[in-house]
């Protein structure tokens, strides 16, 4: 009854993907090394929340390339895109507090390995979470809580198959099979605001510049899919 209500309060939100994984299962994997401006490991669920039990796992289909906008405030840089994760979380998080139970927000876990234990999708070439109906167009946050909830059946089909179109689209090189290269990766080189002088060209195409605070960041990689561009 918990797990329907709470995943209806995510839908009627509007997310795309609710899904549960318990803790468990996530904490069983190794930690992972996070490059980009993280540069750390990835944590255990109770270094966050004690006595966790489940992760209410969201995902929030990104409809338009606009939502693909980054925009600078001050020196860091905000994704419009990722707004609505926010809402979602929040109203996962009073729904479970509402009902007696400790929630918070999954920070420092990875959300692609949580996608794909929540059956969303596989691990992709290009490094993202490629679900059957949106590709790699979906976006991620996770909710962390002390209530026993069931856990869905993680994604184990390869959606990818043999394909390497997205590998080879890619403007700078930035992508080997399942990973990518966060110093090579246009999206990376803005965000790092670094090397720019060696891939203006590719940027200025691939990352167009809107105003003075404001580009869209390259989609190369995911235009590429087969999955999800026919839903856009």
């Amino acid at each position: 009854m918990l797990k329907r209500e709470i995943t209806e309060t995510a839908i009627n939100s509007g997310a795309s993907l609710v899904g549960i994984v318990s803790a468990q299962t996530i904490d069983s994997f190794p930690r992972t090394w996070v490059g980009w401006t993280v540069q750390d490991y990835t944590k255990k669920t109770d270094e966050i929340l004690p006595e966790i039990r489940s992760v209410v796992v969201i995902g929030y289909y990104v409809w338009d390339d606009m939502l693909e906008l980054a925009i600078r405030k001050g020196e860091n840089w905000v994704y419009p895109g990722y707004f609505p994760l926010d809402i979602l979380t929040l109203k996962v998080k009073e729904n479970l507090q509402s009902e007696g139970f400790d929630a918070a927000y999954a920070h420092s876990i990875s959300l692609k390995r949580l996608a794909q234990l929540a059956g969303f999708g596989n691990y992709g070439k290009n490094s993202l979470i490629i679900n059957p109906t949106y590709g790699p167009w979906i976006r991620l946050a996770a909710v962390l809580t002390n209530a026993e909830l069931e856990a869905d059946t993680p994604f184990t089909q390869d959606l990818c198959g043999k394909c390497e179109q997205c590998l080879e689209v890619c403007p700078v090189g930035a992508l080997a099979p399942f990973e990518v290269d966060d110093k090579k990766c246009l999206v990376g080189i803005n965000l790092a605001n670094s090397n720019k002088l060696k891939v203006q060209n590719e940027l200025a195409k691939h990352e167009p510049v809107l105003s003075r605070n404001s580009h869209l960041m390259c989609m190369q990689c995911q235009k590429a899919c087969k999955y999800g561009n026919r839903q856009r």
